[in-house]
């Protein structure tokens, strides 16, 4: 795994711990605990994160996304107790709408155990996975793909996004404001698209890893009041599941 990867999967895992250690750290990283002290070494003189006896504390807060290639190796176990749950709970031959995203990418794998869903996506890696089942119907909508993940947006994906009316939505988000439960994503272009998904969907299912609510990302993209199934693959904090209850949410923790 190279070094910039590393170090991003590390800040992460600062912001949601709080605090990691190097043992730990190496283990989740398969790489030597040495490795792993040169790295926080480095992040330290850096300003981002402050070195502690066995390990480190974050010094500040990032309120910008992972890249896509750290993004895949985060949660992954998480991410697929999710998936597991929405496959279970979505029946047969229904349609779906799908976003992008790495967590999305991997419900695409457990939607596999299904039969005669048809799926209207902009996320051409989920589009891939999901065209392997003879029985399901894959409509990959057109748009500028993005470098950074390979999604597809802009003016012509939202209105191929709007010729289309579908049962159901699977959208991932970005954050979780801990005080309104407000729903946060960190790209513009690829809010708006999630945003039409939901505006033409009869139900919207939402996928989040625990480390999600309170996560600062700075692009209002739904309030928690429009989600019929949000689904958590960790405990739920406390202030969640007032909120969820609150907005008259179905929590589902997987």
């Amino acid at each position: 795994m190279k070094q910039e990867i590393r170090h991003q999967v590390i800040l992460n895992a600062l912001d949601s711990q709080g605090y990691v250690s190097i043992e730990a750290l190496a283990e989740d990283l398969g790489v030597s605990t040495q490795t792993i002290r040169r790295d926080l070494h480095a992040l330290d003189d850096t300003g981002l994160l402050e070195r502690k006896p066995g390990g480190a504390i974050p010094r500040v807060r990032n309120t910008l996304n992972n890249s896509y290639g750290v993004r895949q190796f985060e949660d992954v176990e998480e991410k697929k107790r999710i998936g597991r749950a929405i496959a279970k709970h979505l029946p047969d031959d229904c349609s779906i709408f799908m976003t992008l995203g790495t967590t999305v990418e991997i419900i695409a794998t457990c939607l596999l155990e299904r039969n005669g869903l048809m799926i209207v996506t902009n996320n051409p890696t989920a589009a891939l996975i999901l065209n392997k089942r003879a029985n399901f119907e894959v409509v990959l909508a057109s748009g500028y793909m993005r470098k950074s993940s390979n999604g597809l947006v802009g003016a012509s994906t939202l209105e191929f996004v709007n010729g289309f009316r579908c049962d159901y939505v699977i959208t991932s988000v970005g954050g979780i404001h801990e005080q309104d439960g407000h729903l946060l994503d960190y790209h513009s272009a690829d809010t708006s698209v999630a945003q039409a998904m939901m505006r033409n969907s009869e139900k919207v299912l939402v996928a989040a890893s625990g480390n999600k609510f309170g996560r600062h990302a700075v692009i209002r993209m739904a309030p928690l009041k429009s989600v019929d199934l949000l689904f958590i693959g960790a405990p739920a904090p406390p202030q969640l599941k007032i909120l969820a209850a609150d907005a008259k949410v179905e929590l589902i923790e997987a």
